[in-house]
């Protein structure tokens, strides 16, 4: 009777195990998707100032739109895609070329060539305590990134994302500097929105601009082409 409890006390642990699904890693590869026809049509505000010249602080607004086009093999022997990205001022008008980047998904990068520079944009998998130097693939200076926020829900202008993340590039500010970068990415649709601050100011006021430029990328609408 002993004998014939421990062989079903076995059985069933056995069992059990074999229940057991193996541990899964979510990498959060959708965060920065490839699919050839994907698009991304942006607002973008470009600041320039210059308190010395006349305007000192200079607004241009237009709009960006990023398709991905064919897949090529790049000089390391590499699959990456094509960016076609195009330019116009405002919804009224035609889009026109205006230059072709490539962009690369590895098993644990995701990778722009943006006017041959190499940037590194995202890391997988996606955790709170990865970091990394985003210029590490290029002549920039080192500019060390993480996560700051994960898989939480954002909005831009009407529009609502249920799953995001926010790459954390710079935000640093002295008596005579303030600079501030960051991008946000959505789940199946890549970057959403993305802000970039190099300013001199004075006396730590952030409002109080002496020079330096600010771009902001805010997606208004995206698909498939």
């Amino acid at each position: 009777m002993k004998c014939n409890l421990l062989i079903f006390l076995g059985c069933l642990i056995l069992f059990s195990c074999k229940k057991d699904p193996p541990n899964s890693i979510i990498y959060g590869y959708e965060y920065f998707p490839t699919d050839s026809g994907h698009y991304v049509i942006y607002d973008v505000v470009d600041i320039f100032h210059d308190i010395v010249l006349e305007p000192a602080h200079d607004t241009n607004r237009y709009q960006i739109k990023e398709v991905i086009a064919e897949s090529i093999v790049d000089n390391e022997g590499e699959t990456v895609q094509k960016v076609r990205r195009y330019i116009r001022e405002s919804d009224t008008m035609d889009w026109a070329i205006q230059d072709i980047w490539t962009m690369k998904r590895t098993a644990t990068t995701g990778e722009v060539v943006e006017e041959n520079d190499r940037f590194i944009k995202m890391v997988f998998a996606i955790a709170y305590n990865r970091s990394w130097d985003c210029n590490a693939l290029n002549n920039e200076d080192g500019l060390d990134c993480y996560y700051e926020s994960i898989y939480e829900p954002y909005k831009v202008g009407p529009i609502s994302f249920d799953s995001t993340v926010i790459v954390e590039k710079q935000n640093f500010t002295s008596f005579i500097d303030f600079q501030r970068q960051y991008d946000v990415y959505a789940r199946d649709i890549g970057k959403i929105k993305s802000v970039y601050k190099d300013l001199e100011i004075d006396n730590f006021d952030t409002t109080d601009i002496q020079k330096g430029a600010e771009i902001f990328y805010t997606l208004i609408d995206y698909g498939v082409e």
